[in-house]
């Protein structure tokens, strides 16, 4: 009976062994899947993403140059447009890459306004603001676009009560850009009289905040430039601000001609225009 026992006891352990062999490589099998999954899956993402990366990261400089005011030769941007655009239309999120096209667009719109040229102007304003839209769908944090979309409307339609939802989208995603904020506050203070409460009040803080932001030059400008008709009110939001800031200021506008500002600082006739 032992004898038995013993041999019963050894067949189980072996038909036990047998059944559990397969069970423990299962987990084996699957790790092995997944990570060749997974290796697979990382070959695919390189293969498209990699590119998509690179034509970004090359196309960046040129939107950085068009923003800061750098000269094109006539046509270079139309060829560059023609060329880039089949790669950034593919239907993928390509933000940088659309935002470079959106600001050539914008530029070539503002060419075409300077030039005077009315088929250009429509053709390039449409192209520009179909441009910017694509862009905002992908990057709809962007407060550049969206000024830049305020503008374009305004340019195409007029100022219009719908369209004051693209600025303020614009100071709510940028309130402190400072070299956003000297464009949009220069064409904010112009439109001034014809903005609702809320962005008159914008446009007048933003005024204020480039003269505590050391961005003294730029106010000067606009204060002596599309802020004529409202200087009283931009003069009002500088009360508080450091005396030597407002010192400059005031030596700025001497320069410009524009003396009564602030009679309590005595400007250097040598700053005066003569």
């Amino acid at each position: 009976m032992t004898i038995k026992a013993n041999i019963m006891n050894g067949t189980d352990s072996r038909t036990e062994g047998a059944v559990g062999a397969p069970a423990r490589r299962w987990p084996i099998i699957v790790a092995r899947v997944l990570t060749i999954g997974l290796g697979l899956a990382a070959v695919a993402w390189a293969a498209l993403i990699a590119p998509l990366a690179l034509r970004q990261a090359t196309m960046v400089p040129l939107g950085i140059k068009i923003i800061a005011g750098e000269r094109f030769k006539a046509g270079v941007l139309e060829q560059y447009l023609a060329g880039a655009y089949a790669g950034a239309a593919d239907g993928l999120c390509q933000p940088l890459a659309l935002r470079t096209l959106a600001v050539a667009r914008l530029r070539l719109a503002e060419e075409a306004i300077s030039d005077g040229n009315a088929d250009l102007i429509t053709r390039t304003q449409s192209e520009g603001e179909a441009a910017l839209r694509r862009s905002l769908f992908c990057m709809p944090t962007d407060a550049f676009l969206w000024f830049a979309l305020f503008w374009i409307e305004n340019s195409m339609r007029g100022l219009q009560e719908k369209n004051f939802e693209l600025l303020r989208l614009s100071y709510r995603t940028g309130p402190n850009e400072g070299w956003l904020a000297i464009r949009r506050n220069r064409l904010a203070v112009a439109l001034y009289p014809g903005l609702p409460a809320d962005l008159k009040q914008a446009a007048a803080d933003e005024f204020a905040q480039l003269v505590r932001s050391d961005l003294i030059t730029e106010a000067a400008e606009i204060f002596a430039g599309p802020g004529t008709q409202v200087r009283s009110i931009l003069l009002q939001r500088l009360q508080g601000i450091d005396e030597k800031k407002l010192r400059f200021l005031s030596v700025l506008l001497a320069g410009k001609g524009i003396d009564d500002v602030f009679p309590e600082f005595d400007t250097s006739s040598r700053f005066r225009r003569r």
